[in-house]
């Protein structure tokens, strides 16, 4: 991969920073955010580079927080993101291979969380992971919906 973290001295303010430049902001104080910032960790990636690859064992949640990426499945474009979505929630839920591609096309920036940093905040902070698995349970439903709507102008 192409990835590589923006810096290893990064503190819980600067990630919490980052995250407080997105819509995901909206759901959390500035000292939830700070006690996110200790889990998710931030990494920058270049224009063309690869996330991953559909069929990758995956694990990570990221949002991003700068840049644009692209989702394809099969080669064919889902979507392009931009800052302030997140991609890669079932990853993290499910533990399964990644169901599509993500490729950036834009020099971008996003934070991740993993499973072993969802289960430590979970241990540590409760509460606050309560509040993260409830907003990504959230946009899981949403973009389901969405499919289901989608889906449903195919079908007579």
């Amino acid at each position: 991969m192409t990835q590589k973290k923006i810096s290893v001295t990064t503190n819980p303010e600067s990630c919490a920073d980052m995250f407080n430049n997105t819509r995901w902001a909206n759901d959390f104080t500035w000292k939830q955010l700070i006690i996110l910032g200790k889990y998710f960790e931030p990494f920058s990636i270049s224009h063309g580079g690869i996330l991953f690859n559909e069929g990758d064992i995956g694990g990570t949640m990221s949002i991003l927080t700068k840049g644009k990426i692209i989702i394809q499945k099969d080669g064919k474009k889902l979507t392009t993101l931009q800052s302030g979505y997140s991609f890669g929630e079932m990853s993290l839920i499910d533990n399964q291979r990644r169901s599509a591609s993500a490729i950036a096309i834009e020099d971008s920036e996003f934070i991740s969380i993993n499973k072993e940093g969802l289960k430590k905040l979970s241990q540590d902070h409760p509460a606050v992971a309560l509040m993260l698995v409830l907003k990504i349970t959230q946009l899981l439903s949403q973009r389901l919906r969405q499919t289901s709507g989608q889906l449903s102008e195919f079908i007579d």
